[in-house]
Formats: structure tokens, sequence, C-alpha cells
């Protein structure tokens, strides 16, 4: 009897924690129904690097949409790995999300993105991607050309655990890196922390948001490869999804995490200056720009709104945006504005070259720069995602940067 009582005892227990897990709430920092852009900046939120049934994922291009749409996302761009089958998802504004086609691409040991392919559209295999591929790689970089163009810009994504399997030097041609690849992300954990794993997975049936969120806690945001390209030519970064490939577990194929989960977990935010009108051409063209320009931000979304976020670089000469290339200039300075205040607390670090160089606890940070350097913004809330984790440290928004140099902009 006593056994019987234990064991009821315990399942209700486990009942109980089980429900308030479900009902926990990830986000950090407050909600108002009236969240403004900031005076000047126009943000647009959306996922890169999302594939569908007409590749390698489990959901049709017009269920992906309406995923896309449910998370309230402002574009999505779809990089279906070798597809060279003609047509694809539809294009255009689908009520409020506007649809991109681009591509990604199997090349030696890695992935090679587009997200506005032009050459490559015309390849039939992937043998003639891989041709037109290594003649994109080989050019004399338009590392510094301005304006600088989106066609055929070519980045280099994330392929295994090891987060690239590219060996050597990183070509000229080269225009950005995959800086973060959610599912890779997700799936190395399994080697590199696995009773963590296991508790995430435990909790995934109850908050999915909750028990993927806590994997990034404590994240590396030094980027190391990142700043080091940087530092001689323009290299943009982007966050992808990887949406829509199933994850296996013990030889079982299971469809998650959702792309829903996945939507809501973290995506790229685009700094405009000025606002998309809902003319399609004109619209994909001044979002596929500013991407490849790196006037973008990741943010993990899950954690709070960021709406309203924004950070600019700042001298007598006037105002740029991130991923700039500007000559240092004593009245130099990097701006930060936090939309709201977090419910917990919360660190505006300032990187440059990786390092730390000034945290701030303000939702208002302006950083006087001293020196040359490659500047990217890391901002962290201390969130305590379960009540056996503690608190942690997570990322909440990792901006492009802004790179200083001393010599003349070529």
């Amino acid at each position: 009897m006593k056994k019987v009582i234990f064991f009821i005892s315990m399942a209700l227990l486990l009942l109980t924690y089980a429900i308030a897990l479900s009902l926990r709430d990830t986000v950090m920092v407050p909600e108002t129904l009236d969240t403004k852009n900031h005076p000047g900046f126009y943000d647009y939120r959306g996922a890169i690097n999302v594939q569908t049934s007409l590749s390698h994922g489990f959901l049709t291009p017009t269920e992906t949409i309406r995923a896309a749409q449910e998370a309230k996302l402002d574009f999505v761009i779809f990089n279906e790995l070798n597809r060279f089958t003609p047509g694809g998802s539809p294009e255009g504004w689908q009520r409020q999300l506007l649809v991109i086609n681009g591509g990604k691409f199997s090349y030696l040991e890695s992935r090679i993105l587009s997200i506005d392919p032009e050459r490559l559209k015309a390849t039939e295999s992937l043998g003639q991607a891989q041709t037109v591929i290594a003649d994109l790689l080989s050019r004399d970089g338009d590392r510094l050309e301005k304006p600088r163009t989106s066609k055929d810009s070519l980045v280099l994504g994330q392929a295994s655990r090891n987060g690239t399997d590219w060996t050597g030097a990183h070509p000229s041609g080269l225009s950005g890196l995959e800086v973060l690849n959610l599912r890779q992300s997700i799936a190395r954990m399994w080697d590199d922390a696995r009773l963590s794993m296991i508790w995430s997975l435990l909790i995934y049936p109850f908050n999915p948001d909750l028990s993927l969120v806590r994997l990034f806690a404590d994240l590396d945001t030094s980027f190391e490869t990142w700043d080091r390209l940087s530092r001689d030519r323009s290299v943009f970064g982007i966050l992808g999804t990887d949406a829509g490939l199933p994850s296996y577990l013990m030889g079982i194929t299971l469809r998650a995490p959702s792309y829903e989960t996945y939507f809501k977990l973290a995506t790229n935010h685009v700094l405009l200056r000025t606002e998309l009108t809902g003319d399609y051409e004109s619209d994909r063209k001044k979002l596929l720009t500013a991407i490849t320009e790196g006037q973008t931000y990741f943010a993990f979304d899950v954690l709070g709104p960021t709406k309203g976020f924004a950070t600019w670089f700042e001298d007598r000469h006037g105002i740029k945006s991130l991923g700039s290339r500007v000559r240092f200039d004593s009245s130099a300075r990097m701006m930060v504005r936090l939309p709201k205040k977090p419910n917990v607390p919360f660190e505006t670090a300032i990187l440059r070259d990786g390092l730390s160089v000034m945290t701030s606890n303000s939702t208002e940070t302006e950083f006087r720069i001293l020196t040359p350097g490659v500047y990217r913004i890391v901002i962290r809330l201390f969130v305590s995602p379960s009540l056996f984790d503690g608190g942690r440290w997570i990322p909440w928004i990792i901006t492009n940067p802004v790179v200083v140099t001393k010599s003349e902009l070529q």
C-alpha cells in the first residue's frame, strides 16, 4: 500500500510540474499592443534557409507559407537543396508575407546558399551549379563595391556539427556566412551536452519554446571566423532556420521541431531606413540588398519582441547603418536602443574583434570608439528556463558588425 501511495504521489508531482512547465512563459520583455519602430528604422522579421517538400522538407510550400504567416513573419526565403526542376514556391506578397526563392547547393563538403540567385537559377544539374559556384567564389571580391548587389551573393552554410566543413582560406568571392543554424546548433547538443539535450527532450512535449531556447544558454558569440574575415572585406552574417528537415530519435523519424516552433524561436531582422511599399519587385530588391549589406540582426524572439530596437554608428559625418565600413574618426560612437526594459537581468555588450569592451545595463547605451576594429552588439538576458536549470545567460539580440578601419575606403 505504501508503494502505491508513493508512486501515485510521484505521478501527481510530475504531473503538477508538467502543467507548470506548459504554463511557463518564455517572454522576458514586456509586450504592448502599440509597440512602434525606433524613429528612422523599420524592422522586418523573417526566416532564411527554409526547405519544403520540393526538396527535403516535410511541409508543402503552401503549408510552410501558412506557418510563416501564423508566426507573423514579414518575409521568408526558401533555400531548397539541389533543386533544378523549373518552378518552386509561389513568390510575391502572400497576404502580409514576402515570399522569395533562393537556392542551396552541395559544394565540396559544405553547403553554399544564395538568397538571390541569377546565374545559379539557370543551371540544370549539380555539376553545372558547382562550376558556376567555383567561378563566383574566385571573383576578386566585390568586397567593398558600392552599391553592393545581392545577385548571386554566396553564403557559406553550416553543414556539420563543427559548423562548417570548409578548410583552408575562404575565397574572396564569398559574400556571407551562416553564422547560426538553428537545426545544426540543436543537433550538435546531443554530442556536446547530452544531459542538457535529454532534459530538453523531456520538456519538449509540454513547452517546445522553453525546451529549445534553453539549449542556446551561454552561447559563444565571439564568432572568430566572421570577425576575422570582416576585417579585410565586407562579410554579412545570417541566421539559418534550416526548418523542414525531419529529426531522428533512436531510429524513429519525427516531424519535429515544427516549422512554427522554429519560426517563433529565432529569426533575422532587417533594419530598413524606408518602409516596404507592397510592390514585390522593389520590396524584394530593397530587402535582399539590405541583407547582403549586413543591415540586420538576429533575435531569439521567443524571449521577447524586439520591435523598437535600433543600433547605429555615428560620427561628425553622420549616421551609418549596421554592415557599414567606416574610417576611424575621433567622434565615432556606437548607439544602442532597446525597445523595453526586460523583466529579468540583462546586459548590452559591445564586442570589438569578438571580445567584450563594454557592458551596459541601460536601455540606452552610447559607446565611444577609440580604436579601429570589428564592432558588434550582443544583448543577453539572465533567464531561469526551468526549476533544475538555475540562472543562465541566453542571447536575445546579436547584430551584424560595423567595421571601423584606419585605411581609406577602397
